[in-house]
């Protein structure tokens, strides 16, 4: 009968290790969990070379360059929450769950991750190896299901923190999608008009003696630039927009940015409303699980993705650190409402500040989808009756001269 070498948790969360025979790693399991202990890691005592190929540290490589897709995190977390649950090995599950994934890059990742296990390191340490598939919220809450025993508990919260993420990012993704669709097809049909449907006017305008209208001379005269220089302008939107993210990427230019979005009418109520439910929600999900406040609070600040927020919870982190309550520094800020800051305060006072912080990330996911709705209704009008005021100064201009000349004849 094969010996397995084991690390295993008991009760409390202790890591124990020790050798135990049996016929597989199913009755290992069954032996261990008669005992009070939940299997981590097996494997036989010989053991085994589980070095990675070379396609596979040339795609390893890569998962340290480039960001792994969101829902694949996603769905491996929510995969391996289901087969903890059901007293699979934790090493032999996220090998299996490996060696199931599609994409060569996150398929290199998760089998590392596994080998790294299999020799004896923590899963949150495995992960935290490769960033750019694992952040510091999800290595954090693998952290904080080690300590406390509470794995499979973990994966669940850290699946539906992803899945929440998820869809925040496709309501902010639809929010884009209108407007730049109304400018897209509205930049067509001017360039289709103006490059095609003009010079056949200007044509037939040529063959008569006819004193054209402004408008029409205007509009003829910007067909003939536009047609001779055109790449220039293509240079410099090109030039503009390669200026734009240099200059963005100075800290104080960043924040700049950041505070017009906040100040922005209606477009500003949606930014902020999306950078709170971000951080709430983020905050909620660490605290619940048991990291501590100041270290939540870190976290908190890099998922906002704004730095103006960043700075907020920089000082609310400050006050935690000197003693002071959360919600005196947040009513610092003009951005927290004085309903987020009562609620924290009469949390912090009850012990319930995990509970109403995910209540009110909630309420702002709410309060976002509301502010998308308000944004559409007031840019569909606008986007509309700019696009058609476009296309009729167009025909105005194409049809008055065709008016002259019927007068002329006439």
């Amino acid at each position: 009968m094969p010996e397995f070498r084991y690390e295993a948790l008991d009760a409390s969360g202790k890591k124990t290790s020790g050798v135990s025979t049996a016929t597989g790693l199913k009755e290992l399991t069954s032996i261990l969990r008669s005992q009070g202990l939940f299997l981590v890691d097996a494997r036989e005592a010989a053991g085994a070379d589980t070095r990675p190929g070379p396609q596979a540290v040339a795609d390893l490589a890569g998962a340290k360059g480039r960001p792994v897709d969101l829902q694949l995190v996603a769905l491996f977390t929510t995969q391996l929450s289901i087969m903890v649950r059901t007293a699979l090995p934790l090493m032999e599950s996220i090998q299996s769950l490996g060696r199931q994934q599609s994409d060569p890059t996150f398929k290199a990742v998760v089998l590392e991750v596994a080998r790294s296990v299999q020799h004896g390191q923590p899963l949150s340490a495995a992960c935290a190896r490769f960033p750019n598939a694992f952040d510091e919220v999800y290595v954090s809450l693998l952290s904080a299901g080690e300590a406390t025993g509470q794995m499979a508990q973990m994966l669940d919260r850290l699946a539906q923190h992803l899945q929440f993420r998820i869809d925040l990012r496709s309501k902010v993704r639809s929010a884009l999608l209108y407007p730049s669709v109304v400018v897209l097809v509205a930049f067509c049909v001017v360039a289709f008009l103006v490059l095609f449907i003009i010079p056949t006017f200007a044509e037939v305008f040529s063959q008569f003696d006819l004193d054209l209208p402004l408008p029409t001379r205007m509009l003829l005269g910007a067909n003939a630039h536009l047609r001779s220089v055109w790449y220039l302008y293509l240079f410099g939107i090109g030039g503009a927009w390669w200026y734009f993210w240099m200059w963005l990427s100075s800290p104080s230019n960043t924040r700049t940015v950041h505070d017009l979005q906040l100040r922005l009418p209606v477009a500003g109520t949606l930014v902020r409303n999306i950078v709170m439910t971000r951080v709430l929600r983020t905050l909620a999900s660490l605290v619940a699980a048991g990291v501590p406040i100041l270290k939540s609070l870190n976290l908190s600040q890099h998922a906002s993705g704004n730095m103006i927020f960043h700075e907020i919870l920089a000082k609310v982190q400050k006050a935690a650190s000197e003693g002071r309550g959360l919600a005196s520094a947040l009513a610092e800020s003009p951005y927290f409402p004085e309903m987020v800051t009562n609620m924290v305060a009469n949390a912090e006072k009850t012990g319930t500040l995990p509970e109403a912080l995910e209540r009110l990330s909630f309420y702002f996911e709410r309060e976002t989808d509301s502010a998308i709705k308000d944004l559409f209704a007031v840019l569909e009008p606008i986007l509309v009756v700019g696009l058609g005021v476009i296309v009729a100064g167009i025909a105005v201009a194409v049809l008055l001269p065709i008016f002259e000349l019927g007068n002329s004849i006439q």
